[in-house]
């Protein structure tokens, strides 16, 4: 029975057997030895099967319920029909170390019937994998400055994005009068104002309009044009710089990209820069020392 390949050579879905007559899943297997710490994350595996699927489908990627009771933990995943590079597993250990061997049936490969629906792309993912199709969000630096609205204690003020700012600044023009302030024990430093600012004398809860919230104690400044928004806000909207370069830009183009046109996998039409979301938990692929 072939579960994976170990030998090295190409392998398809073809090649692959069930288990038994009733299996649903096609079990994997890693090619080569490995030892999953909880240190390490989530590692990629390889299994030495390539695509493309078998038409009309494509592939949900689980793992065995015997490697759950070993402590393995493998994230599910899916393989579009027009995938042809090498299937591989995400796999982690989060509670101990544990020991994978070659040829060790870890996951399985459950193939469902392909629906296409919307519009689609004239290209083929080819061998390109993990996260080939994402679309992220940037906006170029212009001279037009980068605002943003939030509303604080209900009420809604206006502010420029600043990255170089440790704590947010509110203009003396826009505080509210009836919200208590007080003298700040320390000075600022980098907006031409370092003598007796004030600050709120409390907590104040901002919230923006993709539901992002926290606490803050911004300073209060008089002449100030415009509020800022420092790092103090910033960090808890999991915000972060983009700074694009020729490499970068012709990778890219490399992966698929079409300049001007809608953004999504299937060429959805979403034209519009997308909202801007936290996901603090996500985190990267791993790699082996």
């Amino acid at each position: 029975m072939l579960w994976g390949n170990t030998a090295g050579s190409k392998r398809t879905i073809a090649d692959l057997c069930r288990a038994t007559r009733g299996s649903a899943g096609l079990d994997l297997c890693a090619t080569s030895y490995t030892v999953l710490t909880p240190e390490m994350g989530v590692q990629t595996l390889a299994t030495g099967v390539f695509g493309p699927l078998p038409p009309g489908t494509a592939g949900l990627l689980l793992g065995r319920s015997s490697a759950s009771l070993k402590g393995i933990l493998i994230h599910p995943g899916v393989i579009d029909s027009d995938y042809t590079g090498e299937i591989k597993i995400l796999a982690s250990a989060p509670n101990k170390i544990i020991v994978i061997n070659a040829g060790q049936r870890i996951a399985q490969l459950l193939l469902v019937p392909l629906v296409i629906q919307g519009k689609t792309i004239n290209r083929d993912r080819q061998d390109k994998g993990f996260g080939s199709s994402d679309a992220y969000w940037v906006q170029n630096v212009t001279e037009a400055r980068p605002e943003l609205e939030l509303r604080i204690n209900g009420k809604l003020f206006r502010g420029v994005l600043d990255t170089g700012a440790d704590i947010s600044v509110i203009s003396d023009k826009y505080w509210p009068t009836t919200w208590p302030k007080q003298m700040a024990i320390s000075t600022l430093q980098g907006i031409g104002q370092t003598t007796n600012p004030e600050q709120s004398s409390s907590l104040l809860t901002w919230k923006d309009k993709d539901g992002h919230t926290g606490q803050f104690k911004p300073y209060i400044l008089p002449h100030l044009p415009v509020n800022l928004w420092g790092r103090d806000i910033l960090s808890k909207m999991g915000v972060y710089l983009y700074s694009p370069s020729p490499t970068v830009t012709d990778l890219m183009l490399d992966q698929g990209l079409l300049p001007n046109q809608g953004l999504g996998k299937q060429h959805q039409g979403i034209i519009l820069p997308l909202d801007l979301k936290s996901n603090q938990d996500r985190k990267g692929l791993g790699c082996f020392p």
